[in-house]
């Protein structure tokens, strides 16, 4: 019962379009079953009603697959009224070819199936009464066959032979329909997980940049606080020169942490065109890294740019900023955890897209924290929350880029971010007229 309620579920439009390609299989054995009984069996059948019907069976056929070619949302009815159609052509057949003792009878339950398979429960029982009514018919008005001759073995071996063939061609009809059906199920049912995963990743995005701006609020405070103590202490006279150095250290690492809760609060209902600037992507990518240097001074990083390097004017986005930014955090937080200082940067931007790798030297992943990467909470530092990549995958995710982790072959993680340009590019022709911090 689950299983055809949930195949009940398809699209009307896929079972219209399974329907014509049943139908046109149909066509073709109906044709070829009247050439063999008359050709090969040599039956006096009445041959002008029965082409004339798969005739009509035809061009009902054709007129259905001109409406496949419309942009027209089919309706359950109308999986009905194609039904309701296939059910009389057999009728009408059967009744000019022995009616209830012709052993192609039992294709009602082929309609039968097909119904369940795509309708509601009332129009499948709409469907069932008409065959039933259709077979109960065709036990009182019916054209009888003519005998078989001898030769072919008479009337009961040909009965025999009819449901042979009869059999064939339902389970042909049920395997090509039902493994439709089930290729469409398993589709759906991808879609439907997909869904879930990206709804359930939303809410909580939604509810980290909540807390994010409500944290946000708080520490602005504090932070006022900590410049004021700062400035104060850089003015003392006599100041111990690395002192100073210190505190001016300091003092850069308070102003960056107040830009950013600026960055937060202001985004808030900003459209896409509203936080950024143009810049050239190289542009873009150095004051991301020069800023990120000063933020992290401890790590030692080298940035390699694959030629050639395709250099338009983009819009500056803030979230991509605050993404990548997020990874190379990352990246630093395992390298330094495993005593090192050091990773690797590659950059290349080809064919439209922009590809960022960053190289640790932490301690590595697993394959399946690779397959988890970006989609469930997880940190391989000590005192990580995991949610930093998964803020950075939806925020990419945005303008159609993709954030994955790879173990490296001796040591570390590579995280590489493939992000398209093309919705980012503002000019192509002068890529260095626009330049403008961020």
């Amino acid at each position: 019962m689950t299983r055809l309620r949930t195949l009940s579920q398809l699209t009307p439009n896929r079972g219209l379009q399974a329907l014509f390609w049943l139908r046109t299989f149909a066509v073709l054995a109906q044709a070829t079953v009247i050439a063999l009984a008359l050709w090969g069996l040599s039956l006096d059948l009445p041959l002008a009603p029965m082409l004339f019907i798969v005739f009509g069976l035809a061009v009902w056929n054709a007129a259905v697959y001109w409406r496949l070619g419309k942009p027209w949302v089919a309706t359950h009815l109308e999986i009905l009224l194609n039904l309701a159609v296939d059910a009389t052509a057999l009728t009408l057949l059967l009744y000019w070819a022995g009616g209830a003792t012709n052993p192609f009878v039992s294709l009602y339950l082929v309609l039968i199936a097909i119904a369940a398979a795509v309708l509601p429960g009332r129009y499948v029982w709409a469907i069932s009464v008409l065959c039933v009514a259709s077979y109960s018919f065709l036990m009182l008005f019916y054209t009888p066959l003519p005998p078989v001759h001898e030769h072919f073995g008479g009337d009961f071996n040909a009965h025999v032979f009819g449901m042979w063939v009869n059999f064939l061609l339902s389970a042909a009809f049920m395997a090509l329909f039902v493994a439709a059906m089930a290729n469409a199920v398993r589709r759906r049912e991808r879609e439907l997980s997909k869904a879930r995963e990206e709804a359930l990743s939303n809410e909580k995005i939604v509810a980290l940049g909540a807390m994010s701006a409500g944290v946000s609020h708080e520490i602005s405070t504090p932070l006022s606080t900590m410049t004021m103590v700062i400035d104060e202490l850089m003015e003392r006279p006599n100041q111990d020169e690395s002192l100073y150095q210190d505190l001016n250290l300091l003092r850069q690492q308070v102003d960056v942490c107040k830009e950013k809760i600026k960055e937060v609060l202001d985004s808030a209902g900003h459209s896409r065109s509203e936080g950024g600037r143009a810049m050239p992507l190289r542009r873009f990518i150095e004051r991301l890294l020069d800023r990120w240097q000063v933020v992290r001074p401890e790590i030692e990083f080298k940035a390699t740019y694959r030629e050639p390097f395709f250099n338009p004017t983009i819009l500056a986005e803030q979230t991509i900023a605050q993404s990548i930014t997020n990874l190379l955090n990352n990246a630093a937080d395992a390298t330094l955890e495993s005593g090192s200082r050091h990773i690797d940067i590659t950059l290349s931007s080809e064919e439209g897209r922009l590809v960022v790798q960053i190289d640790d030297e932490g301690r590595g992943i697993t394959a399946e924290q690779s397959e988890q990467a970006g989609r469930v909470s997880f940190s391989t530092k000590q005192s990580g929350f995991g949610i930093g990549l998964i803020l950075s995958n939806a925020s990419l995710g945005r303008f159609g880029g993709e954030v994955l982790l790879k173990s490296r072959p001796r040591r570390g993680t590579r995280t590489e971010v493939s992000l398209p340009l093309q919705d980012l590019i503002i000019d192509e022709k002068n890529p260095d007229d626009q330049a403008s911090a961020f």
